[in-house]
């Protein structure tokens, strides 16, 4: 296991997103962290795939995960 630092900011939000849902903050950051890395892995058919669910899913109201967090931390200060 290792320790890493975050703005007090992000932390708060993930705190805040932990609860909402039930969740470690450990939990979250392995998910989110396994889903960075996964893209990497991704061919191109697979990220066009992704790319036109991120559009359907954008027409429906679905917003991004950044986005949600930044909207997160907006509302927490």
């Amino acid at each position: 296991m290792k320790t890493m630092t975050l703005k007090d900011s992000l932390y708060s939000a993930l705190e805040e997103e932990a609860r909402r849902s039930g969740r470690t903050i450990n939990e979250l950051v392995t998910e989110i962290v396994e889903s960075w890395l996964s893209e990497f892995d991704l061919d191109n058919e697979e990220h066009a795939e992704i790319e036109l669910a991120r559009s359907e899913a954008a027409e429906q109201g679905g917003v991004e995960f950044e986005e949600f967090f930044d909207d997160l931390l907006q509302s927490s200060r």
